[in-house]
């Protein structure tokens, strides 16, 4: 079959080549779906009177194409159609729309995939930080982090202020501008960075504890980044009705030109009904607005991460639970502020008492120019980024996991998830070490060679693969206090 002829098509892509009613039948869903999901009481009139409550918001669909899309008899026996290939059970609409899902989970895939840092050691310390959020925040949670190796501010605070606020964002204070000065800074910067991070540094985007639209000239910055990057760095903003034309104009200059999806932060049912009113369900086709309004179905939870802990018990009914981890962190490398002429390197952790804002914040520094920025990033690699374990480290396990031990095997369990390490001689013992964090990977091997005659390359392997599988224990502030101790014993 010719790939035009095919009933589904890609939407991540050049939309010009996808049929104009192709189009329209996914983006009207897409808008019904956004009014189901954050609005009861159009839910209640869906299940009342569904083609007068999908009238009600002026799209031309019917209700046979919408039940498969939120009826989960339905969806499950869609899904599986369209796996097949089998387009016969349903409207064609709804399987259009489900491809279209399909399509952004792959993206998203892709773009943990693009995230990759070119940098060797870098890229072994990435991987690790994956494999340990993987078992630390839960499949479910970790799934949705992409862990771009790179996040920039353009601001210093942000004007929004919302409660919820996952880095607890300070209070707006200026802009950095595309000033002459700055814009040539800006891409010496961004040149750096790329000689860094290579190719990976498309997965980077122009905000963090700031809204980009509160930044006048982020369009500049974007197109920049864009031409040194070869990609356009992804929008989410809160900010998207404060100059309607301005962000109609950023949507629809970048979405016919690489596979980008960006994000509307939907503070309020009024602000959802607006969008809708403000902009066409066409040019929202490749915008995720997420429901942030309080009415929201509890699919929508928000992390317990930031400021939202301070309203942990007020807002409980809008948090989450705790049972996947809490933390809106995606950045696995360097977060830059360019107002403050800062970079730390830092990667999501679950929110606590100690990390309040769900990331650690391994290293942090000021530059004054990109050839300095260039050797500070190059010393966090080097000094913060190791390939494996060290004969004098402490090796412990990390303080969230628990174990099993029985036999010549054990389990490590962590949130929702178990992993069994098999043929392992006297697992107890050396669980035991693991746990207690005192004893270095030398001294691992040896007790476990003089008690037990295991070999100590055997145990120098298993402790580098947990080591690099994320289960070991490298909070930077222990991680800070365990060379503190090496210093001063060495002094004494």
């Amino acid at each position: 079959m010719n790939s035009n002829d095919s009933p589904i098509r890609p939407l991540l892509f050049d939309l010009e080549e996808v049929p104009v009613e192709y189009v329209r039948q996914v983006s009207q869903i897409k808008r019904v779906l956004e009014r189901w999901v954050s609005d009861p009481v159009f839910e209640e009139a869906f299940e009342n009177d569904p083609e007068e409550a999908i009238a009600s918001l002026g799209v031309d669909l019917k209700p046979e194409e919408i039940y498969p899309l939120i009826y989960r008899e339905d969806a499950i026996k869609l899904i599986k159609a369209l796996e097949v290939g089998q387009f016969d059970l349903f409207p064609i609409s709804s399987y259009r729309y489900r491809a279209f899902i399909n399509e952004k989970l792959v993206h998203r895939k892709r773009m943990r995939q693009y995230g990759r840092p070119a940098n060797a050691q870098m890229s072994v310390w990435w991987e690790r930080q994956v494999n340990r959020c993987a078992n630390e925040l839960g499949e479910i949670k970790a799934e949705t982090i992409v862990h771009p190796p790179l996040a920039i501010e353009l601001s210093k605070g942000c004007t929004v202020g919302c409660w919820f606020c996952g880095v607890s964002a300070p209070k707006f204070d200026h802009n950095w501008h595309y000033t002459p000065e700055n814009a040539v800074f800006w891409k010496e910067v961004l040149h750096v960075i790329k000689s860094i991070l290579g190719s990976s540094m498309k997965a980077g985007f122009l905000y963090w504890a700031t809204d980009p639209l509160d930044n006048l000239d982020y369009e500049k910055f974007h197109q920049d980044f864009y031409e040194i990057a070869g990609k356009y760095p992804q929008t989410t903003t809160a900010l998207s009705l404060k100059d309607v034309e301005r962000t109609r104009n950023l949507i629809n200059y970048t979405r016919n030109m690489d596979d980008q999806v960006d994000r509307f932060s939907v503070l309020s049912l009024k602000m959802m009904k607006t969008i809708h009113e403000k902009f066409t369900p066409e040019e929202l086709i490749r915008v995720e607005c997420i429901p942030q309004n309080r009415e929201a179905k509890k699919r929508q939870l928000k992390s317990k991460a930031g400021r939202a802990r301070i309203y942990a018990e007020k807002k409980s009914a809008e948090l989450t639970n705790g049972e996947q981890g809490d933390t809106i962190a995606c950045v696995s490398g360097f977060l830059i502020n360019m107002p403050d002429r800062e970079v730390q390197l830092v990667t999501p952790c679950q929110s606590t008492e100690k990390w309040p804002l769900g990331y650690w914040v391994i290293a942090k520094a000021k530059f004054n120019s990109a050839a300095e920025l260039r050797e500070i990033l190059h010393e966090m690699v080097t000094t913060n980024m190791k390939q494996r374990l060290h004969m004098e480290d402490k090796v412990q396990l990390r303080r969230d996991l628990k174990w099993e031990a029985k036999d010549s095997s054990f389990k490590l369990i962590s949130r929702q998830l178990a992993v069994t390490f098999p043929h392992h001689q006297q697992p107890t013992s050396l669980m035991e070490m693991l746990e207690n964090g005192d004893y270095t990977m030398s001294e691992i091997a040896l007790n476990r060679y003089y008690d037990n005659g295991v070999p100590m390359e055997e145990t120098f392997y298993l402790l580098n693969e947990l080591f690099l599988k994320g289960f070991t224990n490298e909070d930077p502030q222990e991680q800070q206090n365990q060379v503190e101790e090496i210093m001063e014993t060495a002094h004494l």
